[in-house]
Parts: structure tokens; C-alpha cells; sequence
């Protein structure tokens, strides 16, 4: 079976917002990737990612565009279907809720995972790196 996941790219002057996770974290430990979760049964992609933002990040996503899709399997074995969204606007104060710290990443080599890379480098350039406003 494979798991549905969202992940959302938030992008700021240049940057790109990541997560390290908990060295304790069952799937993928110490590992920094782009924030996101599981999708619920019965939840559409974008309800998910509206989720999975709040309880990450503590933000609300207001404008949200699919920009790809990958499959990669997780370190316990999982197999995802992982769908990248860029996220455009949000409203909030960006904090790590449940990773061990966000932080604004410029490096796409600094992510862990290809599929993570991969989705960073999809993004169009000029639109990825404008400067978001945090309200």
C-alpha cells in the first residue's frame, strides 16, 4: 500500500522553509526535509496540507499550487506518494510544532531526500523566491 503525503514549500527571500525532525521520530529521524504529513481518509489533498501546516507550523495556508508529485519510501519502510505544494500565501507566525526546529534553507543540497530536491528545483524561480510577508 502506499500512503498518501502533502508537503508544503513556503519560499522567503530567496529561501525555503525546511523541518529537522526528532532523532526519535519513528520514520526518517534527524532528518531535514520540506514540512508536510499523512493524508486522512476521505480528505482532499488541499484540506490536508491546510492541516498539516497548522499543526506543523502553527500557520493558515490562504493560496496553495500543486507543483509535483514523487513516490519514495520513508526509513521505516513506508511507501509514499508524496504531493508538493507551493505554498504562496499564509497567514501566522512560522514555528516548529513538531519537528525539533524549522528554519529558511538556501541550499536545495541541504534537504535529505531526492524527492525533496527535486520538488525545490520544479518550482519557477522567479515566483519561488519573491518575499513573502509573515502577518
Amino acid at each position: 500500500m502506499i500512503a498518501n503525503v502533502v508537503a508544503g514549500i513556503l519560499t522567503k527571500d530567496g529561501k525555503f522553509l525546511v523541518e529537522k525532525r526528532r532523532d526519535d521520530d519513528d520514520a526518517d529521524p534527524g532528518y531535514v526535509e520540506i514540512p508536510g504529513g499523512h493524508v486522512r481518509e476521505g480528505e482532499s489533498l488541499e484540506n490536508a496540507l491546510r492541516r498539516e501546516m497548522k499543526e506543523e507550523l502553527g500557520i493558515q495556508v490562504e493560496k496553495m499550487k500543486l507543483v509535483s508529485k514523487s513516490l519514495a519510501t520513508a526509513t521505516n519502510g513506508e511507501r509514499q506518494r508524496i504531493h508538493y505544494f507551493h505554498v504562496e500565501r499564509w497567514n501566522g507566525v512560522i514555528r516548529a510544532k513538531e519537528a525539533e526546529k524549522v528554519y529558511w534553507e538556501s541550499q536545495v543540497s541541504g534537504l535529505s531526500v531526492a524527492p525533496d530536491r527535486a520538488a525545490i528545483e520544479r518550482l519557477p524561480m522567479p515566483k519561488a523566491l519573491q518575499s513573502q510577508q509573515l502577518t
